[in-house]
């Protein structure tokens, strides 16, 4: 379970770590035009990698005061493009600002979370559309009267590695952004899969829970996971006939037209609540008759001999990773 954090000192300590921890990773600075629809911000000073950028500056004369947080791909010759803003207020809970912070309880960690929003001016850019094309998982944060508003894990606001997420999900904004131009996201395929989407998260969830992360923090890194595990499936030569599969509802799958044959789900630790949920995910998407049924686990997490003799009694397999600064790997 999350926490909104909404007190002004507390918002402003997460964002001198968010601000110290993207300084860290992204060494270089630069001087550079910012455009977006309707303006330009002229000499801005801008954070890179020398492949992505990140600007922040104070924006009190709005009617929606607020910090701006821009992300977006660099570049050395050409003025550069916001990606996403994942802006975020100085107090309080504020629906109208992307971007805001909040606490996972049981590890203590604090993240930036994002509404989902993206803009872009382009007819087809819009939230449901990237969570669905995405395969963005929303979380549930609940804030002091108890109301919970939901939002995209982009990243842990101090941690070694901590920017990793956050580069994964901006290029998948601009990932999107291209395959609506290209009018992927126009396709009868799609829209099954958006109509999935929305019926799924229009029901109630559950919450996820972790445990309090080393120097490399795995609950924000789960989209690596499901990436290496890919590359790894694609490597092993997936039967002949088959092709991969991912949606709201699953991981990863392999599928041989329209059925299941294979269902992976990846879980970032080896907590009792995790294995719970895992073994429901799999026994409930992998319902084939034939279907084999995979977790995804950490490497150096061991598993309870109970939770052991359940998934070998169900029949599910058992795969594992491991997680450094750059890279997750799949350990066969």
């Amino acid at each position: 379970m999350f926490s909104l954090l909404e007190s002004k000192k507390e918002i402003a300590t997460a964002q001198r770590k968010l601000e110290a921890s993207i300084a860290r990773d992204f060494t270089k600075r630069a001087v550079k035009n910012i455009g977006y629809p309707g303006g330009t911000t002229y000499n801005a000073n801008v954070y890179t990698d020398g492949q992505y950028w990140f600007y922040s500056e104070d924006y009190r004369t709005s009617t929606t005061p607020r910090r701006l947080n821009w992300f977006g791909l660099f570049s050395k010759n050409t003025d550069l493009q916001i990606s996403v803003e994942i802006n975020t207020a100085y107090a309080g809970r504020n629906d109208q600002v992307a971007g805001f912070f909040a606490r996972h309880n049981d590890t203590g960690s604090t993240y930036l979370l994002h509404s989902g929003r993206v803009g872009g001016g382009t007819k087809g850019v819009g939230k449901s559309a990237f969570l669905a094309w995405g395969d963005q998982h929303l979380i549930e944060v609940a804030d002091s009267s108890g109301n919970v508003r939901e939002g995209v894990l982009v990243m842990p606001v101090e941690g070694k590695a901590a920017t990793r997420p956050a580069i994964r999900y901006i290029d998948t904004i601009v990932r999107f952004k291209q395959a609506v131009r290209a009018g992927e996201t126009n396709s009868r395929e799609f829209q099954s899969k958006q109509r999935t989407f929305n019926n799924f998260y229009s029901e109630p969830r559950g919450r996820r829970r972790g445990r309090r992360p080393g120097e490399i923090d795995y609950l924000s890194r789960h989209g690596d996971i499901v990436d290496a595990l890919k590359s790894w499936l694609n490597s092993q030569s997936l039967p002949k006939g088959c092709r991969l599969v991912k949606n709201a509802l699953i991981d990863l799958g392999i599928a041989d037209g329209k059925k299941l044959i294979r269902v992976y789900e990846v879980k970032t630790t080896a907590a009792r609540c995790d294995i719970y949920t895992a073994i429901g995910q799999v026994m409930v998407h992998g319902n084939a008759a034939k279907c084999q049924r995979v977790i995804v686990l950490p490497q150096k997490e061991p598993l309870a001999t109970d939770l052991a003799s359940a998934l070998k009694r169900l029949n599910i397999d058992l795969l594992k990773f491991k997680l450094d600064k750059l890279k997750a790997t799949i350990v066969s």
